[in-house]
């Protein structure tokens, strides 16, 4: 094996006839390279999305909630409960309905949570988004999205007013504080208030919906649901669901979103392997007459296909090397390239009043880098095939009459 590793290096170097092939092979390098970065800086790029996205929901929603299905009267005695199972942090109670708010001419619906302001921070972030005022509710007093905000025209201290579509009573609310999540569907449907103020608004009394939940680990959930199921009473009278759960259908269409931007970029490493391709069919031409030679001397059909084969994958190897260092390089200083462009342009290519943020975010994770690498390390693999088939079909008395 040795052996063809070395005639297949030799092969490349230059001589007068095969500056040609030494041109293509440079050229298909190069493809194989840019290939992969595109697709490293691209799904780096998608990674970084998810986890914004991600965090943005969890820091709003909590990692996983306890719905009772006729609410629930004693929030402190399952709280008591819960901490008592693994890996669960904290926990806090929590009223969710709907309400109506009137802007401008129609009547628009909003997303009205009772929350518990000194628990509440313990199993969400939604006290770190604060922009204005504050979170220490009391009684009627409310904290509303900045969107909501601008769409109302409503500042600190003025008032609401929501209708439940329970009783179509309507409750005044005072708002205390603003807060900017980062997601428009939080910013501009979602109210908080006091769990008596929610009671109130929807004439619930004493009820709560259920629990939120912050647990140690925000990907093995499942265990811990299934935990929580055996070791809580009640059972049969709540369902668990995880932020997972509440978002399956926009994780799923963000997964969807990636594997077909993943399949879109890795055609650009398919165009480039058909240059592997035209490399190594003028190989073969340029060099029938040493294959001749070489099956006359005893060569097998298996070292000449592995010849070939390590022509084409010196090309690949090389190609994706040079593409995953750049492709790194360029997802991390991505961020510098766009300001280094904004700078140039005279605008920002991220105004943050449209995207609420003012950097591209990215995550380079070890699971894509080793997918991406093998999948372009597979193309050119395949690339390959054909014209080292072909030369190991060469005769020796076909390399004669090419002569």
């Amino acid at each position: 094996m040795l052996c063809e590793l070395w005639l297949s290096q030799r092969y490349f170097k230059s001589g007068k006839k095969e500056r040609i092939i030494s041109l293509t092979a440079f050229i298909s390098t190069l493809g194989i390279a840019i290939g992969v970065l595109v697709l490293i800086v691209v799904i780096a790029v998608m990674s970084g999305f998810d986890r914004y996205l991600e965090d943005k929901m969890v820091g709003v929603n909590s990692h996983m909630f306890l719905e009772f299905y006729h609410g629930l009267r004693h929030p402190d005695k399952v709280i008591n409960e819960l901490k008592k199972v693994t890996h669960v942090q904290a926990a806090a109670p929590f009223l969710a309905g709907q309400a109506l708010i009137k802007i401008g001419q129609q009547l628009v619906s909003v997303d009205v949570r009772g929350i518990d302001p000194k628990l509440q921070p313990q199993v969400t972030k939604i006290k770190e988004y604060m922009k204005e005022g504050s979170f220490n509710l009391e009684g009627n007093e409310a904290v509303i999205g900045e969107e909501l905000a601008s769409r109302l025209g409503a500042n600190i201290g003025d008032t609401i007013g929501l209708i439940s579509p329970l009783n179509l009573n309507r409750t005044d609310f005072r708002i205390k504080g603003v807060f900017n999540s980062g997601m428009y569907l939080y910013d501009a449907g979602l109210i908080l208030t006091t769990i008596r103020g929610a009671q109130d608004l929807f004439g619930l009394k004493d009820l709560v919906s259920g629990v939120a939940l912050k647990t140690d680990d925000l990907y093995r959930l499942e265990a811990v649901k299934q935990d929580i199921y055996k070791k809580v009473g009640a059972a049969g009278q709540y369902e668990i669901r995880t932020w997972a759960d509440a978002n399956r259908n926009f994780l799923h269409a963000l997964k969807l979103e990636k594997t077909v931007m993943f399949i879109v970029v890795t055609m650009t490493t398919v165009v480039a392997a058909f240059g592997i391709v035209s490399t190594l069919i003028m190989s073969v031409m340029s060099r029938v007459r040493d294959i001749g030679i070489l099956r006359s001397i005893g060569a097998k059909t298996a070292s000449i296909l592995e010849i070939f084969i390590f022509q084409g994958l010196s090309i690949g190897v090389t190609g994706i090397i040079l593409g995953l260092i750049g492709g790194i390089a360029l997802a991390f200083s991505l961020n510098n390239v766009v300001d280094f462009i904004s700078r140039i342009s005279g605008k920002s290519l991220i105004p943050r009043d449209i995207y609420y943020f003012d950097r591209i975010p990215t995550n380079i994770n070890s699971a894509d880098i080793t997918f991406i690498v093998f999948s372009a390390l597979g193309i050119s693999l395949l690339a390959s095939i054909y014209p080292a088939y072909y030369a190991a079909r060469i005769l020796p008395s076909d390399a004669v009459r090419h002569e």
